[in-house]
């Protein structure tokens, strides 16, 4: 399926899982046990064999004040949540961050006399590698790639801090950013592509990891997936097909301050910058950053002639680094404002093709909104 969407030449997020539908909740399944101070604990193992990773769309997450749900590896060592009622989305349910492994423990924590609603349809069963440690993994960014944590990313630290890699309904990988508003109010906005989060009802399967970064600039992996939050409601959109190929969300929760945040500035204005830098999840993999010393031009997008519709920055070729699968939706950045000047649609560039193009829509066609508000 991947390979047919590959060779289609369809402009879509990279795949990492596939959905296994499933039926299974408190009522139905697993076991529960009542502690000592009357509160009650329920706990259910689910194994897919073979899958690299493992993540829960849950339905109708409806927990009382008091209630807590944990997803966890066998061993205990890779714990995703907790989750409380406020962890809710704005459809009702809930979106696990992903565990590494083909096994995860699902863990409800009741008070004493107190009920849950909660229903997994969907177990996802990772089929691509999401965050392995293996060195010689050939599904990893390429070996061109630069490390944010390396010397090369140092006048770029703030702005490292504001990129995310998210997934989209437990099957999908791309980058986004949190950035700021003109109220300087720290309201969670994230911006992505709209091919990565196409259409409202998708927004509320987002889970955003931060500081997703090899620990040091010669790793090729090494990344923590500890820091993730789950959940988004849609703001705006515009589409690839005929305009910039942009979506805003608000994150449903303020991330947690100790993870140490940024909110970056954007440029709307229609000015062609002098150089750009892109900050990224190639292949969805650890944080990575990409300089061209040169102008882009205004183009359409995977068009060369200039401005054709004015909607594009296209990059005539990375001077450093790349761009790959799970980049979508990352920030070109200006060199000299380091604002936001347009977000990551596609393109050519790779590290075994340097000398190929890619695509950014402008912000200051994400401004316009293909001619609405």
């Amino acid at each position: 399926e991947d390979l047919t969407m590959e060779r289609s030449g369809a402009v879509a997020p990279s795949r990492f899982a596939a959905p296994i539908p499933v039926v299974l909740a408190p009522a139905s399944a697993g076991t529960w046990e009542e502690l000592d101070d009357g509160s009650r604990m329920w706990r259910l193992r689910i194994a897919s064999p073979g899958a690299l990773s493992l993540n829960l769309g849950i339905e109708n997450f409806d927990l009382p004040a008091g209630a807590v749900f944990w997803v966890h590896d066998a061993d205990g060592a890779q714990v995703r949540g907790p989750y409380t009622k406020d962890s809710r989305n704005a459809a009702g349910g809930l979106w696990t961050a992903v565990v590494l492994g083909d096994e995860l423990v699902a863990e409800l924590h009741l008070p004493p006399g107190a009920e849950a609603d909660l229903n997994i349809v969907s177990v996802n069963h990772g089929y691509r590698f999401f965050g392995e440690d293996r060195e010689n993994n050939p599904e990893k960014r390429g070996s061109c790639n630069v490390n944010v944590v390396c010397p090369e990313g140092d006048l770029w630290r703030d702005q490292i801090r504001s990129v995310g890699r998210i997934t989209i309904s437990g099957m999908y990988l791309c980058t986004g950013q949190l950035i700021n508003n003109t109220a300087n109010d720290d309201t969670p906005l994230f911006l992505t592509a709209q091919h990565c989060i196409e259409a409202a009802d998708e927004a509320p399967s987002v889970v955003a990891y931060w500081n997703y970064q090899s620990p040091a600039c010669g790793d090729a992996a090494g990344g923590s997936l500890s820091q993730n939050q789950s959940g988004s409601t849609w703001i705006a959109s515009s589409p690839l097909n005929g305009s910039s190929d942009f979506t805003l969300v608000e994150l449903d929760q303020d991330p947690d301050p100790s993870w140490n945040l940024y909110f970056t500035g954007w440029d709307a204005r229609d000015q062609v910058p002098e150089s750009t830098t892109a900050i990224h999840h190639p292949s969805g993999d650890e944080k990575s950053i990409s300089f061209d010393y040169d102008p882009p031009t205004v183009t359409s997008y995977l068009e060369d002639t200039s401005p054709g519709n004015g909607d594009f920055f296209r990059i005539g070729s990375w001077d450093e680094a790349t761009t790959e699968g799970g980049s979508s939706g990352g920030c070109l950045f200006d060199t000299t404002s380091k604002r936001c000047v347009g977000t990551l649609s596609g393109g050519f560039a790779a590290c075994n093709a340097p000398d190929q193009s890619d695509w950014f829509g402008r912000i200051f066609a994400h401004w316009t909104g293909n001619g609405s508000p």
